[in-house]
């Protein structure tokens, strides 16, 4: 969605339509990426943009590594001529990131140009939309100007905002009101839809309007090719409307989409949406979005910065005052999508006087000689200021007057609010309608007659359409909504609100006991109606349920609420509902009740609080802790499972590992007492085992649990337990694999589970997949290979919000680049990635990283720095009982002490003696790899002190147990030692004929 434009900084000039450089009049060639970098750069002159900043705007869904960032400024510079030290276009700010410096003449052709130069068609058939709504026709016309825009493949997401009663609904109704009238008279059609957020719990239901929206266009005529491109293409959305599908193909469809993740939703929905406009425009209308849940926003964002061509347009309408003051969501979406250029806006201001004269003229035309028009055009326009409801509201007293008097009785008797003004049109409603329209209001701001016929208290519903029907005839504060039937068989017509405001005032206008009797009233009769099915308006039902004082009710619907939206991988939306649900509690007077009330709460509000906070969020703790109390009181069994699950990521994770290991047995004795398969069992404990470095004990402990492991069960975990077991399982196998000394094993697990993890498309899963990998191949000594999973990782982590994820793929990374290239950048890039990993409260594998962080050190002749990580890796060590990777550790201290001592007798002692307890630790631990790589510092320290037989014989008996891995640098430099050490002593026996030594023979 951006603006058509050239960008010139002499002597050069950027055609952002052509996707060209040019050089007078010569093209520069640039790679896509090179391209995409400097667009950027271009568009956000004179800007400092951090690394992150580009990796993040520039290639959101690629994979760029800081590495491939310095290189691509690297290609840019010289594509333009540019010296680093001395630049005239991109200057380096160190510590912060880049500035594009060149001066810019910008030459643009706005969208409007552009819109007003286009002959507007879909596949040949012109949209014009005819006259314009009063006061309104530039907006209109604009409209207009953006769906021919739409319709030639551009998406197009406007947002019409203004205060309430500006007109925002009516514009939109008069704009589709047209383009129906147009259609007729064409070969082709577009599809038109609409969804209403409505004002409800926390941010609302997740994907409400959306999923109202898929209804409605699945129930037009040709409906049913809209099932058949979501069953393809959304198969977890259609999942979620029943009412499309039958009872076979939803079982079906909920086994296909077991383990579905908010990502996949997204995705699923931008594909499904844009194969539907292939056969056909789609308008779809998203109102009051002011109200709208998180997740929808989310939708919004990812389907506007698609780049797939798509004949969308999205309408969406939102009071700003109510966005910015309560700070929503969507302050933050809708500025992020304006800096890109993927969205417009639409703002909608008070009508001018004219408007106002135009509007009465057409209002009152069958009046034949309406008194004082300009006179009274303008005294309205002084009262109202143009505000259209407050001025329709003002014509609607005029009319009840029957015109006399005026204009000195409009300048007299109006109200100083549409408020007022509203109620002053109550009064002159007979009692009976004003009852129907006060109990309506409780129902919502749209309903059905028969809700309203149950806050009656009566079974008349024939009685309540007709008082509906009679005001929505005249426009009097309903409109017609179709009709619905209920599950129960009840059948009876809806209505809608004219405005909000409307239903506000007359909600008001009830007295507070009678509102709560009417909302229990209205709530027990639904409940009834949908039976089994109640589940599906959880959220509707707790706000009845609670304004009605039925709080056990309320809870029970509001845990239903929260557990759909999990299901929905909205864990936003899930978290306000389950506290929703603990701010309840206190109107519990049963204790016990209370406390189970809580516990269910505490227990389903964990996941989604480790999804959307992290593993180490203090909030986690309070959660399973507060939860693990509860159970001693009112607990039952399987409620433990997913407690202890809880209390051991939030230990193991802030690495404390012999709590953790604890917590691991008290799970494997759980599964063992109730004969409960529970495969994560397996996992904890083989994962703390290994981080405890019980590593052949974790290897048989993993292998139990994937023998177990059956998917037509377990992959429905993996929203419960944010990760699937068979995949975290594989991984920690492949640890264990290598450090028991089969390094190609251990290639092949790590290799599964990134399998497995794509099958499941569950981003999670693959994010952890891709970093135990990395890892994988920094113990082999291949940081080519680490670096490729380390930048996948950092993609995944970046385009779905994994902090925990982005920061591993850092220090991964960073090690990668200094092994390929010692370059300095990759140890800038470690201490950021180690600083990000403790922001997020995670302390596991801090011994692992300063390994890393050491031997680059070592690498790169960084002594006192290598040696102070080594201290601190100790030091955590002593702190959490980690001690996987202590051998490792005796090791590179040694090395790192020979570079200090630069062969220094006193420091060879010492380094002897770490390599020796490297190995020792190494052999009571079963970790075959550890010792041979010990083992070979060692014997290169004795071949330089002439002890070449010990040498030989001390390597050669651990490189014999070896039977895999050869091609590892381990096991090649171990090789090629013995090798040498052979050659050496042959060629000394020949020349002082003497016999050969015995590791010769």
């Amino acid at each position: 969605m951006a603006s058509a434009m050239s960008l010139e900084f002499p002597p050069y000039r950027l055609d952002l339509r052509d996707g060209l450089l040019y050089r007078g009049a010569a093209v520069v060639p640039l790679r896509p990426k090179a391209y995409a970098l400097l667009s950027y750069f271009c568009t956000h002159a004179h800007a400092v943009l951090s690394k992150d900043t580009l990796l993040q705007s520039v290639w959101p869904e690629r994979v760029i590594s800081e590495a491939g960032l310095t290189e691509l400024i690297r290609e840019l510079r010289q594509a333009l001529g540019d010296d680093a030290r001395a630049p005239t276009f991109i200057k380096t700010v160190h510590g912060r990131g880049y500035r594009f410096i060149a001066g810019q003449e910008r030459t643009t052709v706005t969208r409007a140009e552009t819109y007003t130069r286009e002959t507007a068609s879909v596949d040949g058939s012109a949209y014009e939309l005819g006259s314009s709504a009063v006061g309104r026709f530039a907006e209109l016309e604009s409209l207009s100007a953006w769906l021919r825009s739409a319709c030639a493949g551009q998406r197009q997401l406007i947002f019409v905002t203004g205060e309430p009663g500006i007109g925002k609904t009516t514009l939109i109704e008069s704009f589709l009101s047209r383009l129906g009238q147009a259609e007729r008279g064409t070969r082709h059609s577009l599809w038109c839809v609409r969804g209403q957020c409505i004002e409800q719990y926390g941010a609302g239901e997740a994907y409400l309007p959306i999923l109202e929206a898929l209804g409605r266009l699945a129930r037009q005529p040709e409906g049913q090719a809209v099932v058949a491109v979501l069953r393809q293409y959304a198969p977890t959305w259609l999942s979620q409307m029943p009412s499309l599908i039958d009872a076979d193909d939803l079982a079906q469809l909920e086994r296909r989409v077991q383990g579905a993740t908010r990502e996949r939703m997204l995705r699923e929905m931008a594909e499904a949406l844009e194969t539907i406009t292939l056969e056909r425009p789609l308008v779809l209308v998203l109102e009051d979005l002011h109200w709208s849940d998180y997740s929808t926003l989310d939708l919004l964002s990812y389907v506007a910065q698609r780049q797939e061509p798509a004949r969308l347009m999205i309408l969406a309408s939102f009071r700003p005052v109510e966005v910015y003051t309560r700070d929503h969501p969507l302050k933050r979406v809708k500025q992020e999508l304006q800096t890109r250029g993927q969205c417009l806006e639409l703002a909608l201001s008070c009508l001018s006087e004219d408007a106002v004269a135009e509007y009465l003229r057409q209002r009152f035309a069958h009046i034949e000689a309406l008194p004082a028009l300009s006179r009274l055009a303008q005294i309205v326009h002084r009262r109202t200021d143009g505000h259209p409801l407050f001025m329709v509201n003002v014509a609607d007293y005029m009319a009840a007057l029957e015109f006399s008097g005026l204009p000195d009785s409009v300048e007299h008797n109006i109200p100083d609010s549409v408020r007022q003004m509203i109620e002053r049109q109550i009064e002159r409603l007979p009692t009976e309608a004003q009852r129907v329209l006060e109990v309506a209001s409780v129902a919502g701001t749209e309903f059905s007659a028969a809700a309203v016929a149950a806050g009656l208290a009566s079974e008349d519903i024939d009685a309540v359409e007709q008082a509906c029907e009679d005001l929505a005839r005249r426009a009097q504060f309903l409109l017609r909504r179709g009709s619905e039937a209920w599950p129960d068989g009840t059948l009876a017509a809806r209505y809608g609100f004219i405005h909000a405001l409307y239903q506000n005032v007359f909600y008001f206008r009830v007295t507070a006991g009678r509102r709560a009797r009417l909302h229990q009233q209205i709530g027990l009769r639904v409940e009834c109606a949908y039976g089994a099915a109640a589940s599906d308006l959880a959220a509707e039902l707790a706000l009845h349920f609670e304004e009605g004082c039925d709080y056990q009710r309320a809870l029970r619907y509001l845990a239903m609420a929260g557990e759909k939206a999990i299901r929905q991988c909205a864990n936003r939306e899930a978290i306000n509902l389950f506290q929703l649900g603990l701010n309840l509690l206190p109107q519990i007077a049963d204790q016990g009740l209370r406390r189970r009330h809580e516990l269910a709460l505490l227990i389903a509000l964990g996941p989604a609080l480790i999804h959307a906070r992290g593993y180490a969020a203090a909030e986690v703790a309070d959660v399973y802790g507060r939860a693990r109390a509860l159970f001693d009181e009112v607990g039952e069994p399987s409620q433990l499972f997913s407690i202890l699950w809880g209390l051991w990521l939030y230990y193991v994770v802030r690495g404390n590992h012999t709590v953790a290991y604890d917590i691991a047995k008290q799970l494997l004795e759980l599964e063992r007492r109730h004969g409960i398969v529970f495969p994560l069992a397996q996992y904890v404990a083989g994962c703390s085992q290994f981080w405890l470095g019980e590593i052949a004990a974790s290897l048989t402990t993993l292998d139990h649990g994937l023998a177990n492991y059956d998917a037509t069960i377990h992959v429905r975990q993996v929203s419960l337990y944010s990760q699937d077991a068979r995949a975290v399982m594989l991984l920690y196998r492949a640890w264990d694999l290598w450090f028991l000394g089969y390094p190609d094993q251990a290639r092949g697990s790590a290799a599964s589970a990134i399998a497995w993890a794509t099958e499941l498309d569950h981003p999670f899963s693959l994010a952890f997949a891709r970093g135990w990998s990395a890892v994988v191949h920094y113990l082999c000594r291949q940081p080519s290979d680490c670096l490729l999973h380390a930048e996948t990782e950092q993609a995944i982590s970046l385009k779905h919000g994994f902090p925990f994820w982005h920061a591993w793929s850092r220090v991964m990374a960073g090690w990668a680049m200094v092994g390929m290239h010692g370059d300095d950048d990759g140890f800038a890039i470690i201490e950021t990635g180690l600083s990000e990993y403790q922001a997020t409260g995670a302390a596991m594998g801090t011994t692992l990283f300063l390994a890393m962080r050491a031997d680059a050190c070592a690498k790169a002749g960084h002594v006192l720095e290598g040696l102070c990580a080594i201290d601190a890796a100790f030091g955590h060590v002593r702190q959490t009982n980690e001690r996987a990777f202590v051998a490792e550790l005796h090791r590179l201290r040694g090395e790192l002490i020979l570079l200090r001592e630069l062969g220094n007798a006193h420091g060879q002692v010492q380094a002897e003696r770490s390599f020796r307890t490297a190995i020792e630790v190494a052999r009571r631990q079963g970790a075959k790899s550890w010792q041979l790589r010990a083992t070979l510092s060692l014997a290169n320290l004795w071949v330089s002190q002439g002890q070449q037989a010990q040498a030989y014989d001390v390597l050669a008996d651990i490189h014999g147990v070896f039977t895999e891995g050869f091609d590892t640098s381990d096991l090649k430099d171990a090789s090629a030692l013995l090798d040498s050490l052979r050659q050496a002593e042959t060629v000394r026996a020949m020349s002082a004929q003497d016999p050969p030594v015995r590791f010769l023979n």
